[in-house]
C-alpha cells in the first residue's frame, strides 16, 4: 500500500463519524439521497486510483459541473470571446444573487448567473439534444471514458423550481450580457442545458479522474487523451481557487490553499496541481452549502500533507530564479539527451523540486534508460520524494523492457 493511500485511509477513518449539516432540500429530489453516504477517491497524474467508502454510487454533479463546462466553452470559443460574456472576479455575494459587475456581466463562471452564461455559449444555435451530447461526451472523456449518467428526476425538479435561475437569465438579457437579443425559447434552451449539466451523474471514482485531468493540465491520466487545453485549465483552476467554494471560498483558499469546486449534492472536486485529483462526496451540507464532511476531510488532509500551494514555496526555500536546474528537470522528463549533456556538468544532479523529486525520479518515471545511466554516472542518488517514493516506486506498476532495465540499474543504489 502506498504512502498516500495510507494517509487518505487515515483521514477517511477520522472523518467518517463526524456528523453535521443537512441534505439540500431546495430541490426536493436532492433531499431523497441517503445522508450517510460517504466516499473518497484519489487519482494521481499517473492514473493510479484509490477508493474509500461509497465510491461507486452515482450522484449529481450540480455546481461541480461549472468548471468543466467553463473549460469546454473556453476551448470552443477562445478566452477573449468567452469573457466578453462573463467576468473573472469573486462576486462577494451569494451564488444565486441578483448582481452583475460594472460591465453588466456575471462576475465569474462559478456562480449561477455565470454558469448559465457559459452554458449559453456551448453549441450555440445547435439542436438542444446535440448541445447536451457535447457536454456529456466531454464529461465522459474527463472521467477516463467512463460514461457519465443522467438523473431525469433531478432535471425535472430543477426545471420546476427554477424561478430564481429563470429570473437571472432574463436579468442578464436585460443588461445585454448575452450580446444578442435572445428569444424566450432560446433563454429556455440555455437554461435547460444548464439544468442538464447539473443533473449529470458521476461516481467518486469518476470525479477523482476528472479532478486529476485538471491537475494534469487537461490530459486525462487514465487514457492520456488531451481533453482540455493547458490555458483553459490554468484559468479554470485559478477561478476555482478564488470562487469555487461558495461563500467559503476565501477561507478555503486561506486555510487549504488548493483549487476546488463544491456542489449541493455534497460533492467536492479537489485539484492538487501536478500531483492528483480528489473527489469527496457526502450529502449533508454546512451553512455555506459545502459538504460538511468534505470540508473536514480537506482540513485534515492538509494537516497530514501540507498541500497548500504556497506552503511548498516557503517551506522548501526554492530559488525561483534557478532556471537552469528547473530546465534540467524538464529535460529529464522529456528525454532530451542532447541538452542534458550540455547542462549536466553545470548542475547538481541531486537537485529536487518542491516535492523532492529529482532528475532521477523524472527520467525513471518516463522510461528514459539512457538518461538514467548518465545521471548515475554523474553521482545521482536514489532518494525518496516527500511522499516516500523512490525512483523505483515510480515504475513498479509499469511494464516494458526499459522499465525492467531501469529497476535493475537502480536496485544496487537503494540504501
Amino acid at each position: 500500500m502506498s504512502n498516500i493511500k495510507k494517509i487518505i485511509q487515515k483521514v477517511y477513518d477520522a472523518v467518517k463519524n463526524c456528523n453535521g449539516g443537512k441534505v439540500a432540500n431546495y430541490i426536493p429530489e436532492l433531499a431523497c439521497v441517503d445522508p450517510n453516504m460517504f466516499g473518497v477517491s484519489v487519482c494521481d497524474i499517473n492514473g493510479k486510483v484509490y477508493n474509500f467508502g461509497d465510491c461507486n454510487t452515482h450522484f449529481c454533479l450540480q455546481s461541480c459541473s461549472k468548471p468543466l463546462s467553463y473549460c469546454k466553452a473556453y476551448d470552443e470559443l477562445g478566452k477573449d470571446e468567452l469573457h466578453k460574456h462573463v467576468g473573472y472576479e469573486p462576486s462577494g455575494q451569494s451564488f444565486n444573487a441578483f448582481i452583475l459587475n460594472k460591465n453588466g456581466l456575471p462576475h465569474n463562471p462559478m456562480i449561477n448567473s455565470g454558469a448559465i452564461m457559459v452554458a449559453s455559449q456551448i453549441g450555440k444555435k445547435m439542436e438542444p439534444g446535440k448541445r447536451f451530447n457535447i457536454l456529456k461526451e466531454c464529461y465522459t472523456k474527463l472521467a477516463g471514458n467512463n460514461n457519465v449518467g443522467f438523473d431525469n428526476s433531478i432535471f425535472l425538479s430543477e426545471q420546476h423550481h427554477a424561478d430564481r435561475n429563470i429570473s437571472l437569465a432574463y436579468y442578464m438579457r436585460e443588461n445585454g450580457a448575452f450580446n444578442e437579443q435572445l428569444s424566450p425559447n432560446e433563454i429556455s434552451d440555455n437554461l435547460n442545458l444548464y439544468f442538464q449539466q447539473c443533473s449529470t451523474t458521476i461516481t467518486c471514482e469518476m470525479g477523482s479522474i476528472i479532478s486529476a485531468t485538471l491537475a494534469n493540465g487537461g490530459i486525462c491520466p487514465t487514457t492520456n487523451e488531451i481533453v482540455f487545453s493547458e490555458n483553459s485549465v490554468k484559468d479554470c483552476i485559478t477561478l476555482m481557487y478564488g470562487c469555487g467554494m461558495y461563500d467559503y471560498s476565501g477561507e478555503f483558499a486561506f486555510e487549504i490553499g488548493l483549487p476546488a469546486k463544491s456542489g449541493v449534492s455534497g460533492c467536492i472536486l479537489l485539484v492538487v496541481p501536478n500531483m492528483m485529483g480528489i473527489c469527496i462526496w457526502s450529502p449533508p451540507l454546512d451553512e455555506q452549502g459545502n459538504s460538511f464532511k468534505g470540508i473536514e476531510f480537506c482540513k485534515q488532509l492538509n494537516q497530514e500533507l501540507n498541500l497548500h500551494i504556497f506552503h511548498n514555496i516557503i517551506s522548501n526555500k526554492i530559488n525561483l530564479v534557478d532556471s537552469i536546474n528547473i530546465r534540467f528537470l524538464q529535460l529529464c522528463c522529456d528525454g532530451n539527451m542532447e541538452e542534458i549533456k550540455l547542462l549536466i556538468e553545470k548542475i547538481n544532479v541531486n537537485f529536487c523540486d518542491y516535492d523532492k523529486r529529482t532528475p532521477l525520479h523524472l527520467a525513471s518515471s518516463e522510461g528514459h534508460i539512457e538518461i538514467v545511466k548518465l545521471l548515475l554516472q554523474h553521482g545521482a542518488k536514489v532518494t525518496n520524494d516527500r511522499w516516500g517514493h523512490s525512483p523505483i516506486d515510480e515504475i513498479n506498476d509499469k511494464t516494458g523492457e526499459n522499465y525492467e532495465n531501469i529497476k535493475q540499474l537502480l536496485t544496487p543504489f537503494l540504501s
